[in-house]
């Protein structure tokens, strides 16, 4: 008995603070966003005038995975096959659009981390025209809401929805000329995810991976935008 207060005691202290707010300038700052370094972004302006791609293009897809500090609660993104495949899908309709002639992805164990030029010379090598560069954070609040009451039983500490793990996943990208300095375009998008459920069986995880899914379907729909709105511009 003295075991299940002592977890109530624990658990409700962890709760009372309630939700923190999540660090975004940190997240951001974890992915370099504000960097688009200077240096590149010069070499863009001096290239303004120099023509658009020739459509549709072959563009390359490469997910940045490198080892951070752990900051802030800060998780840098560890992709999977499956989200991989969910931005190829979204962005396949751009082929019957004659924006995009091939979508691959590129996997070079020449490049380390995030590193422009070297991802636009391995993209180069495979005839792409273009990659884009795609890096994501996310953070989990774990905190207990008024059910956590419910833990000092037995029971109640399986079934209580007494916790909740709230997740924000960011996702910054960059479309880039591979045979030139030039950024096309830049994107962020965020999104959220929140679970409850029991603090023994409740998986921070599960909502990271739900608000992961979501970023990057918003990140396929803005990139979409972009690549239409580039090209009818080139046409008219």
């Amino acid at each position: 008995m003295i075991f299940y207060w002592t977890v109530l005691l624990i658990l409700l202290a962890g709760g009372c603070a309630g939700s923190a707010e999540f660090d975004r300038a940190a997240m951001r700052a974890t992915l370099g966003i504000a960097e688009i370094p200077a240096a590149q972004q010069a070499s863009a302006v001096a290239q303004a005038d120099m023509p658009n791609p020739s459509y549709p293009l072959r563009l390359a897809l490469y997910f940045v995975e490198k080892d951070i500090p752990i900051r802030h609660k800060i998780q840098l993104a560890r992709w999977t096959d499956s989200d991989k495949d969910t931005l190829l899908k979204r962005l396949a309709p751009l082929q019957h659009e004659g924006i995009v002639a091939d979508t691959f992805l590129l996997a070079d164990s020449t490049i380390h981390g995030y590193d422009v030029p070297k991802i636009r010379q391995a993209a180069a090598r495979y005839n792409a025209d273009a990659v884009l560069i795609v890096e994501g954070v996310g953070t989990v609040d774990r905190y207990n809401n008024g059910y956590a009451a419910w833990y000092v039983t037995l029971i109640g500490a399986y079934v209580a929805p007494g916790t909740v793990s709230d997740a924000l996943f960011m996702i910054h990208s960059s479309l880039w000329d591979t045979r030139t300095e030039r950024p096309y375009a830049t994107q962020t998008v965020e999104d959220r995810s929140t679970l409850a459920g029991s603090a023994r069986f409740l998986e921070d995880g599960q909502a990271l991976a739900l608000a992961k899914k979501s970023a990057l379907e918003d990140l396929a729909r803005k990139v979409a935008e972009e690549l239409i709105r580039s090209k009818d511009g080139k046409s008219s």
